[in-house]
């Protein structure tokens, strides 16, 4: 048979025909709800577990510090384990039958280009995975101990999960509306829940966050410019 006489391998991802990188595609054993629910389960044993942890370590933090530790460390983890995973098994996702790797065969229903290696999803879940990981990890560490780096690695995290998740944005929706090349499949829930909400956390909260870093940094500033200019006036009298 020649090489242009070979039929890709049946599986529900678009664009139709697409091949996908590695082994033959196996269906998940598991479906849509019980993936969600397994999801929905660990993140909240995160939280959970997270809250009293940070509680236990200093009771005094505000309800928006304790609301942003438990943000930092739900995107670590999703950073460094969930999407590490995607790095480290992107070339076999199709016949991945772990919780992991069938999470991922579901939510490729809404971006095919996690299924055939695409080299910017490729190269921005790898850089996701070893720099805003760890580092949002830092940073509720950095709120919880109220350091006076927090605000700087709070807004360089920020920056760069808000950029990459807009670039994410419209790489996809690039290819869609002038190439014709549709990543997701044609029924409303897989565009709207999986592709735009479940991404939508990491466009708003980042910027919500970096607005917050900025407001401390000016009036950081601004305190130190005023004790500045009254060293200055107590040294001429």
């Amino acid at each position: 048979m020649a090489e242009t006489d070979i039929i890709p391998p049946l599986h529900p991802y678009y664009p139709e025909g697409i091949l996908l990188s590695g082994s033959n595609f196996t269906p998940n054993s598991l479906d849509a709800v019980g993936l969600v629910a397994a999801f929905g389960a660990g993140c909240a044993v995160i939280l959970g577990s997270t809250l009293l942890l940070a509680k236990r370590v200093n009771p005094s933090l505000k309800f928006t510090d304790r609301a942003l530790i438990l943000w930092f460390v739900l995107s670590g983890t999703i950073h460094l384990f969930f999407e590490g995973y995607f790095m480290y098994n992107h070339s076999r996702m199709g016949s991945r039958m772990d919780l992991f790797g069938q999470l991922w065969k579901e939510y490729a229903l809404s971006d095919s280009r996690y299924m055939h290696s695409d080299p910017f999803v490729l190269c921005m879940e790898t850089w996701t995975a070893i720099t805003w990981g760890p580092l949002s990890f830092l940073t509720a560490v950095l709120i919880t101990k109220d350091s006076p780096y927090r605000h700087a690695i709070q807004a360089l995290v920020s920056t760069g999960q808000f950029y990459g998740d807009l670039l994410y944005y419209m790489t996809s929706l690039f290819d869609d509306y002038f190439s014709g090349r549709r990543f997701y499949r044609p029924e409303p829930y897989y565009f709207w829940f999986y592709f735009v909400f479940m991404n939508a956390f990491w466009i708003i909260i980042p910027l919500l966050c970096l607005w917050s870093s900025i407001k401390a940094s000016a009036r950081a500033f601004s305190i130190s410019s005023k004790l500045a200019v009254n060293g200055s006036v107590k040294k001429t009298l």
